[in-house]
């Protein structure tokens, strides 16, 4: 029978999300979950502990890709044979481990990379599912009734990595900190002909940024509103993918296209401009001349000031009085 592990990363949850972590309990065969908040949660601690799920605190060392790895390794260590990661942000249905390990039993044995369809609350809409010949890159139909679709790409939520495939792919990228972290890991698993699937019966629901849409005349344009710190990382990590992969995987360079993009939806529609465009105009020559890590570490002004900024509108927004 196959062993189906899950790892939930936290970072400063919310109750709700410490819930539906003690809810996923009962529904897979082992699950880890790791707080990656700079500072235990002593209310997660208590309320997993009470539940009796395993916690392990990992600081943010190295961001999302640290977690990942940190989980990753505990649980094929422990026997595992596949591990579904987690982002807290997103709710999974309740077939979801009972299809996965269906899935996951077929292809026993077997690398391989496999995860739901993304619907994103924010937006309302599916995430495209997505094709590539390592040239180009084109949108897939989805045929509901399929057992399992190769694709090109996933989130790192929800998505499955089997023991074989981590054994021939290899840990996250840690250097990359976060954002771009799972398109890398997808990059690698196309040149080292690991599959990657998408389940069509799946559906996960996920919340990426604050999604707002806007109009202008006969456009509809939807914005991510990202603070400035993931707007550094996406920029460099969009560069730095085009460097290793752009030779062998001219699709690569795609994500450098959505960099740009980011700039027209800041310039039109969002706020703090300045400091957003600031930070992308940094990534972008940091991922170019392969200044990595995290933020603290390549800029510590922009870092430091950004930290202010952030602790001078929590405070503003404690303070101000209700309507």
């Amino acid at each position: 029978m196959t062993i189906l592990g899950a790892v939930i990363i936290l970072f400063h949850p919310s109750e709700e999300q410490l819930a539906r972590a003690v809810a996923m309990r009962s529904a897979c065969d082992r699950l880890l979950v790791v707080d990656n908040s700079p500072v235990p949660d002593a209310r997660a601690a208590m309320m997993l502990g009470e539940a009796g799920v395993a916690l392990l605190h990992h600081g943010n060392r190295n961001g999302i890709a640290g977690a990942f790895n940190c989980g990753l390794s505990v649980l094929f260590e422990a026997g595992v044979d596949a591990v579904a990661l987690f982002d807290q942000d997103s709710e999974s249905p309740a077939e979801y481990f009972t299809v996965m390990r269906d899935r996951c039993a077929s292809m026993s044995g077997r690398a391989f990379l496999a995860g739901p369809r993304i619907f994103d609350e924010n937006d309302q809409r599916f995430l495209p599912e997505l094709a590539t010949s390592g040239l180009t890159v084109e949108r897939l139909p989805i045929h509901t009734d399929a057992a399992l679709q190769r694709c090109a790409f996933l989130i790192s939520s929800g998505c499955v990595i089997s023991r074989e495939a981590f054994a021939r792919l290899g840990r996250f990228d840690e250097a990359l900190f976060i954002d771009h972290v799972d398109t890398e890991y997808c990059l690698r698993a196309l040149l080292a002909n690991v599959p990657v699937y998408v389940v069509p019966s799946l559906v996960l629901l996920h919340r990426i940024g604050s999604r707002r849409r806007h109009t202008l005349g006969s456009l509809e344009l939807t914005t991510m509103n990202h603070p400035g710190f993931r707007r550094y990382y996406s920029a460099r990590n969009a560069m730095q993918l085009a460097l290793q992969y752009g030779l062998r995987l001219p699709v690569a360079i795609v994500p450098n296209v959505l960099t740009l993009w980011q700039v027209v939806q800041i310039v039109l529609l969002e706020q703090d401009k300045l400091a957003k465009l600031n930070a992308i105009v940094l990534g972008f020559f940091d991922g170019l001349f392969g200044r990595m890590g995290p933020l603290e570490r390549t800029r510590p002004r922009l870092a430091a000031k950004m930290a202010k900024a952030a602790n001078t509108a929590s405070h503003g927004v404690m303070n101000t009085p209700a309507a």
